[in-house]
């Protein structure tokens, strides 16, 4: 078994990823108090081998066609072609939509003020009290419009008629100008960045062509722009915030230290090493949620608590504050020690509500073997719903450190639904020869 052989791909990039959050845990300039690491690192390294067990067992059998055959992978080859049409203009129908309503409110898109954007969207901001009108609504459909877009028009570009590509680049660049330039969430770049990395990953294996000089050297550059992109954004943040080097300690979360000694501070200077602290703070918050959450009981919220928007609409629905988010662990675990709900706990936490932490462990094996399929029906493209779902499903895997990614909006618990059910309603077809 040649295990960095391209039929594992995915299985070494979260591998991969894993090792890098950890190491910006135990590297980074910020430390959680009372964090036990040795606790934590036990539930992430059985979490990592189940994960890949399952992954194992599911590349099992034919990976790859001749690329001839492989680029046989149109959305027509399934008869349903318009299904892609049609996502893409409703995407830019509502890519205008939260245009209008962004210009409606007054919003700024000038890149100098991306922090003052970001500080004034979360001025009086309550989480829960958002108004459920239809207005409310409506962004929700344009949100999940927006992305079932974004998810097959990145995954079928290459099949894309000219004004398939140029409705696409309308939808990105219509997202990131309101959602990152115009409200300051760097997530939104995230999320683009991620559904461009994975695409390219399918492409190389789909094709089994190895990576050259050049392209390894192209896809330094790029990550590294990508990551001064983030850091800025953070750096404007904390600048219009206040905050700086000199106040972190006095402004930082009560179970939060900062080791202003590290050396970031010295290579890149106090204002950009805050920045850098923060960005590496964002795949280690969830992880001292998480810890905080192993040290509590378990409660159970009926299947519905790991997704905050789900038990927050049953609640409204019911006439019932509190019944299932109050019993989440990351609820608890803000009564219990302080790290609220404003705070992360990592997807795993929110799963654990559930089906407790062992049964978050088994659901790590089963989830590895259904990722590797859908890796392979994506490669092959063997159905029309693996590719967009295996994007979608990889940014949950990477946000999964941090929080419950996909199922915290009800957007994101939308599109999640729409592309199990079409890739569980699709057969899966051999590509046929040329």
């Amino acid at each position: 078994m040649k295990i960095f052989s391209y039929r594992y791909l995915p299985l070494n990039v979260y591998m991969g990823y894993s090792f890098l959050v950890v190491m910006s845990l135990l590297l980074g300039p910020i430390e959680y108090i009372g964090m036990d690491i040795a606790t934590l690192l036990s539930f992430i390294t059985v979490q990592l081998f189940l994960f890949s067990m399952g992954f194992l067992l599911g590349a099992r059998g034919e990976f790859r066609n001749a690329w001839r055959q492989v680029d046989e992978r149109t959305i027509s080859r399934h008869g349903s072609r318009w299904t892609l049409n049609i996502l893409l203009l409703l995407g830019v129908v509502a890519s205008l939509g939260q245009c209008v309503l962004f210009i409606y409110s007054g919003n700024d898109l000038s890149v100098g003020n991306i922090g003052q954007s970001y500080v004034e969207g979360y001025d009086g901001y309550e989480r829960g009290e958002a108004p459920i009108n239809a207005l409310y609504i409506v962004k929700i459909l344009e949100q999940a419009l927006v992305t079932l877009a974004l998810l097959f028009g990145f995954y079928y570009f290459r099949f894309l008629g000219a004004a398939g590509r140029w409705a696409l680049i309308f939808v990105v660049v219509t997202y990131l100008l309101v959602n990152v330039v115009g409200t300051g969430k760097q997530k939104y770049l995230g999320d683009v960045v991620l559904y461009a990395f994975f695409c390219v990953l399918i492409s190389f294996a789909a094709k089994g062509k190895r990576f050259t000089i050049k392209e390894i050297l192209v896809a330094g550059a790029l990550s590294s722009g990508v990551f001064l992109i983030f850091v800025e954004i953070l750096r404007q943040r904390y600048s219009a915030a206040g905050i700086t080097l000199e106040n972190i300690v006095e402004k930082a979360h009560p179970l939060i230290s900062w080791d202003i000694g590290s050396p970031i501070f010295d290579l890149v200077g106090p204002e950009y090493g805050l920045a850098v602290g923060v960005f590496l703070g964002y795949f280690t918050n969830g992880l001292y949620g998480l810890y905080l959450s192993l040290t509590l009981p378990f409660e159970w919220t009926y299947l519905i608590g790991n997704s905050y928007s789900i038990g927050r609409m049953f609640e409204i629905f019911f006439s019932s504050d509190g019944y299932i988010l109050e019993k989440t662990y990351p609820f608890r675990v803000g009564v219990t020690y302080g790290w609220g709900f404003d705070k992360w706990h990592s997807l795993f936490a929110w799963l654990a509500s559930d089906v407790t932490f062992p049964g978050v462990l088994a659901l790590s094996s089963l989830f590895g073997f259904v990722y590797a399929r859908l890796w392979i029906q994506a490669v092959r493209g063997s159905n029309p719903f693996s590719g967009p779902l295996f994007l979608y499903l990889s940014l949950g895997l990477v946000f999964g450190y941090s929080n419950n990614q996909l199922m915290h909006s009800l957007a994101g618990v939308i599109v999640l639904v729409i592309l199990f059910a079409g890739w569980l309603g699709s057969p899966n077809r051999r590509p046929q020869a040329q």
